[in-house]
């Protein structure tokens, strides 16, 4: 092996440091413009796509049948994909677990009402609303299903409510623009 005085030495180490960080960069680059997708970190559950993701769009009974925040979960993906039928199930399962869950209520109401089943929806939102009067949405989602029905004076004071509750949050605003267009 041959003998490298110092400033040879110092030029390896300053190439291998310099190779490194090359190769580092051009990796990192490469990843951040094409990312693995099987290779992805699981995001947490809660956030919205992260069970289907993390499942890959099935979840074995075992798992959701025991915890009705992840059964909520998948009915709100279902319910943004538009499946409504699948998102009542699951959001239906979830009440059995848990019936204290307004805002599983008011995603139940709203699917129901999507899939042309007003009259059940209204019960479950009147029952939501019984558990929880203070509970914002479920007042504009019940407003705006009254608005769609018969009730329509039930759907102002729905929206009153709503709008009592928090005039200047973003439900509030829109329960004032949905109570303008009713009122004219």
């Amino acid at each position: 092996m041959p003998k490298l005085s110092p400033l040879q030495w110092l030029i390896v180490v300053l190439f291998q440091v310099f190779y490194g960080f090359t190769v580092f960069a051009v990796t990192r680059d490469h990843y951040q413009r094409q990312p693995m997708s099987s290779a992805a970190p699981a995001p947490a559950v809660g956030h919205p796509g992260a069970v289907e993701r993390v499942l890959g769009g099935a979840i074995p009974d075992q798992i959701a049948a025991g915890d009705p925040a992840l059964l909520a979960d998948l009915g709100d993906e279902h319910f943004v994909a538009k499946r409504y039928e699948e998102a009542i199930d699951l959001y239906r399962r979830a009440l059995a677990l848990d019936p204290t869950d307004v805002d599983t209520h008011n995603d139940l109401g709203l699917a129901l009402h999507y899939t042309d089943q007003t009259g059940e929806a209204l019960r479950v939102l009147k029952k939501g609303v019984e558990r929880d009067p203070r509970f914002q949405r479920i007042w504009l989602t019940l407003g705006f299903v009254q608005m769609n029905s018969p009730e329509r004076a039930e759907a102002k004071f729905a929206l009153r409510e709503a709008i009592a509750l928090g005039a200047d949050s973003e439900v509030g605003q829109e329960a004032r623009r949905m109570l303008e267009r009713l009122e004219r």
